[in-house]
């Protein structure tokens, strides 16, 4: 393909991958979304990528129009389960990781790039006393939740170039691989940045989590490979870059320095794609066999990879299944929500989530009278 050029080595070098094509997706705000997208990688460095022509366009003007973030949730944000098994805001965790990196002597400014309804931002408000927070956003929908944080001072509607200011502190926080020119997204939010300000990013990790492809409006689709590649190139002074911070995902942070080129080897970006999507593949296949020989079929989880298994199953699942008490009682596409001890016995709950994960919940909630089913290990 020529048309497109790749969003980290800027090479006209780009593969559509026939496979994706078949594949169901799934909406950043968890809403089933129907198969025919498409998914390239890079020959010349690995890199995966959608295209954001006009059908991809237009796609995700239509999602985003409707979009509700954590809808199912009245609002709030998703809760990660530390070793404890405590339940704590995913950007609360976040806010703590990059606060304590932070030199909090003096009063600073902030500003989130994507906010949304300001999650991180009241997490961050709550970390950084005396400092002021504005945040950025496509529309000002969320303006009246952004003006009860304490310390908010702006809200800035439309493209990142068109913000003015100087910010100790910079985030997009999963709004990054949203940006239909990632490059010029680093950029732009790089100028922000007042002498020795910190520009922070937190992203799905494709390494770890194949399920990120299968998202119809997330553009790109990093390994820590490709995007120190690209922050490389845009001359970037790497200070964190790791995806042990939060499961799954690639926790980025980064001051500004010289231009250079990091080695490009597209083989690690290759076999990630083709084994993600011939697992993704195989997930439906392996669910559609655990519900054959069940009378009531559920899935554990609702939201990015349980939503797109009920995209690919329809009406064959007949509930959901949530340790999330906040989405505990409540519907979902017209299933209903139960704890894992309401589910009915005889039952099969299918475990949409990568191996080790799986495994886990499978062990910690199996119990006579359910099966708990999870997906094969063909991805290692």
């Amino acid at each position: 393909m020529t048309e497109f050029r790749c969003i980290v080595c800027d090479r006209p070098l780009l593969r559509t991958l026939p496979a994706y094509e078949r594949l169901p997706r799934v909406t950043s705000d968890c809403k089933p979304w129907p198969a025919g997208g498409q998914l390239a990688v890079c020959d010349s460095c690995g890199a995966i990528q959608k295209l954001p022509d006009r059908k991809w366009l237009d796609e995700i003007d239509r999602i985003y129009r409707a979009y509700q973030i954590y809808h199912l949730s009245g609002g709030e944000e998703q809760v990660i389960f530390s070793a404890d098994g405590q339940a704590v805001p995913r950007s609360r965790a976040l806010a703590d990781f990059v606060t304590r990196r932070l030199d909090r002597s003096r009063p600073g400014r902030m500003i989130d790039i994507g906010c949304g309804n300001g999650s991180a931002l009241a997490n961050f408000s709550r970390a950084l006393d005396g400092w002021s927070f504005e945040g950025s956003e496509l529309r000002d929908t969320a303006l009246p939740i952004l003006r009860t944080i304490p310390g908010f001072a702006k809200l800035h509607v439309g493209p990142i170039d068109r913000i003015e200011g100087s910010f100790d502190l910079v985030t997009m926080i999963h709004s990054f691989e949203h940006m239909v020119f990632p490059g010029k997204a680093l950029c732009d939010a790089a100028r922000l940045l007042a002498p020795g300000g910190r520009l922070f990013v937190e992203i799905p990790d494709v390494e770890n989590s194949p399920f990120d492809l299968v998202i119809a409006d997330h553009l790109a689709h990093f390994s820590r490979a490709t995007l120190r590649m690209l922050l490389r190139r845009l001359g970037f002074e790497i200070e964190v870059l790791e995806n042990t911070v939060l499961a799954k995902e690639i926790t980025m942070m980064v001051g500004k320095g010289q231009p250079g080129m990091a080695p490009s080897d597209p083989t690690e970006g290759i076999r990630i794609v083709e084994a993600a999507l011939a697992w993704l593949a195989s997930i439906i296949d392996a669910a559609w066999r655990a519900a054959a020989g069940s009378a009531k079929f559920g899935i554990f989880g609702t939201s990015i990879s349980g939503t797109w298994l009920l995209g690919a199953m329809g009406e064959r699942v007949d509930f959901f299944v949530d340790e999330d008490i906040k989405r505990i009682g409540a519907t979902y596409h017209g299933r209903p929500i139960v704890s894992p001890a309401e589910a009915i016995n005889g039952s099969t709950i299918f475990v949409p989530l990568i191996i080790p994960i799986a495994e886990r919940v499978i062990a910690r909630l199996s119990r006579p009278g359910i099966q708990f089913v999870g997906p094969s290990d063909i991805h290692r």
